[in-house]
């Protein structure tokens, strides 16, 4: 048994990780820690120092700094991202975890998370001003535009302009938000602190409102509960997808194949989560992301559980370099029983699994960065079949 839960937890450990390192560092992110001449500082607010960062599609982006705005660009290049400003240029890196972890010449560091997850742009939108060359234009009809443009909650969407009609697909990372239309091109876009969609063209900046008057937007539905092949069923929160082959086909439509590989997103990744009986979800930002693994139980059962706790430990020690996984339970949530798995990730960021055996296997469920009112919702609608 021991060897197996080696192998099952080498695999668990792996498969999450491996799209965040590969995933797109566009959007929004929060200064979290820094480490200068050795010293690490956290809870920065109350330190009196607040640093954000907005990564746009374009290579683009701004930080801000205690309220002050920087421009700044970056580019991702051999595993590394470089972000420049006026003062030089960082390099950073995309942990495993999710963080951006920047480091300058003399080994200070600097470590980000993602920002709190933006609103969603699903609804109706329709251009209603403009600005170029510093001059707003209130009245669009003198610009020759007509944009109007629906994006429903599955992804889907329509976009009406002066130079047709047509069906779109969209994708929301943050801020950034992605329109794929049917002659291959796409709209970039930004969703901006006061709730408007900017999209700049050339010059000019067009700005989208939301109509009061919009059409139906679909809301998520019970095909939302998922019922997976490997025995459990969970309600997905608001937003989050299932990594399955419908998603990753539609990422390939909006981005292209070249672009979705880049990223990870591909039959490899699928073949990988089969290989290792996981189930993989992710919030629509891709900020978050909990997994589900199952590994045949043998002789353990939730009255013999707690005695795996050497072997857990072991495991994350060695593999991991993670000396503080601990073991607790049962506990009940929602009527059902659960042991709890507690560690201490990179970047000092808490990490929590659940375990529980049933029906010759054992399910393990391993939330990362899940904000809690999400977290509530999967764990109380978990139920093994």
């Amino acid at each position: 048994m021991k060897r197996v839960l080696w192998i099952i937890l080498a695999l668990l450990l792996f498969a999450a990780p491996a799209i965040a390192e590969s995933a797109t560092v566009e959007g929004d992110w929060e200064l979290i820690s820094i480490v200068i001449e050795g010293n690490i500082y956290e809870n920065l607010a109350q330190q009196g120092m607040t640093m954000t960062m907005r990564l746009e599609a374009d290579g683009t982006g701004v930080q801000t700094v205690n309220g002050e705005i920087y421009p700044c660009t970056w580019v991702e290049t051999d595993g590394e991202i470089l972000i420049g400003d006026s003062d030089g240029t960082m390099s950073y890196t995309l942990q495993a975890d999710g963080t951006l972890r920047g480091e300058d010449q003399v080994g200070d560091v600097m470590l980000f998370a993602r920002a709190a997850a933006a609103d969603s742009v699903a609804g109706e939108w329709k251009l209603t001003s403009a600005e170029t060359e510093g001059i707003t234009v209130n009245d669009t009809t003198t610009l020759n535009i007509t944009l109007d443009l629906v994006l429903n909650a599955d992804g889907t969407g329509r976009l009406t302009s002066s130079e047709g009609e047509g069906a779109c697909t969209w994708t929301q990372s943050g801020a950034s938000v992605t329109v794929a239309v049917e002659d291959g091109g796409s709209l970039l876009l930004t969703l901006q602190s006061d709730g408007t969609l900017t999209w700049v063209i050339d010059d000019m900046t067009l700005i989208l409102s939301r109509t009061d008057d919009a059409t139906e937007v679909s809301e998520p539905s019970e095909s939302a509960a998922i019922v997976s092949e490997y025995g459990f069923r969970v309600q997905l929160p608001e937003g989050w997808v299932a990594l399955d082959s419908d998603y990753i086909e539609k990422i390939i439509k909006s981005v292209g194949e070249e672009v979705a590989s880049a990223n990870g997103l591909d039959q490899s990744l699928l073949d990988q989560l089969a290989a290792a009986s996981t189930s993989l979800y992710y919030a629509s930002d891709m900020s978050a992301n909990f997994n589900v693994v199952r590994e045949p139980a043998g002789d353990v059962t939730m009255d013999t559980f707690a005695s795996l706790e050497p072997t857990y430990q072991e495991i994350f020690s060695s593999t991991q370099g993670i000396t503080d996984f601990k073991l607790s339970g049962p506990v009940d949530i929602n009527g059902k029983t659960y042991y709890v798995g507690t560690f201490t990730a990179q970047a000092g960021l808490k990490q929590k699994q659940y375990f529980c055996v049933a029906n010759g296997y054992i399910y393990t469920l391993t939330l990362t960065n899940v904000p809690d009112g999400d977290a509530e919702q999967i764990m109380g609608s978990f139920e093994i079949l």
